[in-house]
């Protein structure tokens, strides 16, 4: 199911819906980070921490070191903020894969801006928070990559499964019932979500993350919706 899903997305890159919306999803969030660098380098001021002549080495740790975590939560935040931006034209990456994979099933209904806008600002500050506090394992686990890369893919894969499987969802049924479909087939949702997780790591494909997670993650709601609706017949 996750195999076929991922074909169906990249098959599908071509579309010139999916073009223009990379385009815009794209040109929004940059213009968004260059924003916030720019307020970050000019705004933060120029402390010197330590006036002695044989530790003044360290106020450049300081200042390298407050570089490094700005950027670090740049990274972090980034799928969340992409998303965020990319949400607004979520329905057009799932009419298109609708329209293109599944013309006999009914149509997707367009979620309520208001609905998806809370689901995506909800998201974002569970991301936010939730990695702030697993920060100081991360700062541990970085020296041991296996760890670290479990934690932070396991953690924001679970995130973004959520995310993502809920927006997509909200076009075909109301939110009790996709969170129940969410939790019955929790860890093929999961699995989905780390794969996700794992794009949002990958320089320049990350760009692209809300449109690939919502192309993909529709092909497998499409999938678990299909099966629960085989099982329910019989």
């Amino acid at each position: 199911m996750i195999f076929r899903a991922a074909t169906l997305t990249v098959g599908q890159l071509a579309d010139p819906v999916f073009r223009g919306v990379v385009i815009k999803s794209v040109l929004f969030t940059l213009c968004l980070f260059a924003g916030l660098t720019a307020l970050f380098y000019f705004a933060v001021p120029e402390v010197t921490y330590f006036e002695s002549d044989w530790l003044q080495w360290l106020n450049s740790v300081i200042e390298a070191g407050s570089a490094l975590a700005f950027f670090a939560v740049l990274v972090l935040t980034f799928s969340a903020t992409a998303t965020l931006i990319g949400g607004i034209f979520l329905d057009d990456i799932a009419e298109a894969v609708e329209m293109r994979h599944y013309p006999g099933d009914p149509p997707g209904r367009s979620a309520d801006f208001s609905t998806t806008f809370g689901v995506s600002i909800r998201f974002i500050g569970m991301t936010i928070l939730l990695n702030i506090l697993v920060l100081p394992i991360y700062l541990v686990a970085i020296f041991i990559p296996p760890i670290f890369a479990c934690i932070f893919y396991g953690l924001n894969g679970y995130l973004l499964s959520r995310e993502y499987f809920e927006l997509v969802s909200l076009r075909h049924q109301d939110k009790n019932m996709a969170r129940q479909l969410r939790k019955a087939n929790g860890l093929k949702v999961f699995l989905a979500g780390v794969i996700i997780a794992f794009l949002i790591t990958v320089p320049i494909v990350n760009l692209f993350v809300p449109i690939l997670a919502t192309a993909f993650m529709l092909h497998i709601f499409k999938a678990l919706q299909g099966s629960t609706s085989s099982e329910i017949v019989s």
